[in-house]
């Protein structure tokens, strides 16, 4: 195992918070900066990641419990094969999601927390990871589901009573996603470049 010497930063929200999108555009602005980054996302580019993938696109709806097994399962190879590598290169890994989301989302239809928590016990902790918070219609009217609507209303407020529990925990890091881009994008780097700072002054001394 490559040992863990580059920054990880995880940004999580609801559908529709723009998490795409502010991933990205950090890993711009850091590239700028001179550092040398990595974008991820969840599900991954694996074998598992991708039968996610075709499960979302095929609307097949399997168990809540099957679902945080494999999305663990698609983790557990994103881990191993993307964020530990890249850290053990010294690289700003930034993933679009990660075993927060589980808990959110699993979490929302019914699944123990503790439980998921204890499946996802394996994935390394990432230095920040950020809860962009946006209002539950805003989020759904940038997306377009066949679900209707008033069950992704119902399914998306549960996540964002979960993300919002997790923030009282300070397991995430609250950022306002309910303003413009170049304001929230402003925020992210901020906090990111603090956390930068912070770990390699520690891992320097």
């Amino acid at each position: 195992m490559n040992p863990r010497v580059g920054v990880f930063i995880v940004i999580e929200g609801i559908d529709g918070a723009g998490k795409t999108l502010h991933s990205k555009n950090l890993c711009i602005q850091l590239h700028r900066r001179g550092f040398d980054t990595r974008y991820t996302t969840e599900p991954s580019e694996g074998f598992i990641g991708g039968l996610l993938r075709r499960e979302f696109l095929n609307r097949t709806k399997i168990p809540p419990e099957m679902e945080t097994l494999l999305f663990a399962a698609d983790r557990f190879e994103h881990v191993q094969n993307v964020i530990l590598p890249a850290l053990g290169q010294n690289k700003i890994v930034v993933s679009d999601r990660y075993y927060y989301a589980s808990i959110a989302y699993q979490g929302a239809q019914g699944v123990g927390v503790d439980w998921i928590r204890t499946v996802n016990s394996f994935a390394p902790k990432p230095d920040l990871a950020l809860y962009l918070d946006v209002p539950v219609d805003l989020a759904l009217s940038r997306i377009h589901r066949k679900k209707s609507l008033m069950e992704n209303v119902e399914l998306e407020s549960r996540v964002r009573e979960i993300y919002l529990d997790m923030v009282k925990r300070n397991e995430l890091t609250y950022v306002d996603g309910n303003r413009s881009v170049e304001a929230v994008d402003r925020d992210v780097l901020d906090l990111t470049l603090k956390k930068i700072s912070r770990r390699r002054e520690g891992s320097s001394t």
